[in-house]
């Protein structure tokens, strides 16, 4: 039960955050007349932030030798937390931009924590599933 719920929960509220900050405590910078490279970095972390957590509850129904998968899963997904504001689309390219100053640095530390406890979780329910 808390190979369960180690796989679980810290993937949804991660996930859950990585959607939310952005457009919340993380705010990147406000759309007036042309959207900027950090609104649609915030767009695509809601898809990103939206899997990892659906990852998660889907965690919860399964045995441990699907946990495994799912928390791979979520791994690979906490790298594409990470890739968008830094490779894939990025923030605005001032210095002193919200965004760039607060906004990438929250989302590339939510994914680091993603990856880690992700990675956690697969070495953990990989034991059980062995003696199973």
């Amino acid at each position: 039960m808390k190979n369960r719920l180690f796989a679980s929960i810290p993937s949804i509220v991660f996930g859950v955050l990585i959607a939310i900050a952005p457009h919340t405590f993380a705010h990147v910078c406000k759309v007036t007349e042309m959207a900027m490279k950090c609104h649609w970095t915030a767009q695509a972390e809601i898809g990103v932030g939206a899997m990892i957590a659906v990852l998660g509850l889907i965690a919860l129904f399964v045995e441990p030798k699907i946990r495994v998968g799912l928390s791979i899963a979520v791994i690979l997904a906490g790298v594409l937390a990470i890739a968008v504001p830094t490779v894939l689309i990025g923030v605005c390219p001032g210095a002193m931009m919200h965004c760039h100053m607060v906004a990438r640095p929250t989302l590339i530390v939510l994914g680091v924590l993603t990856i880690v406890f992700a990675v956690v979780a697969v070495l953990l329910d990989s034991r059980t599933a062995k003696r199973a």
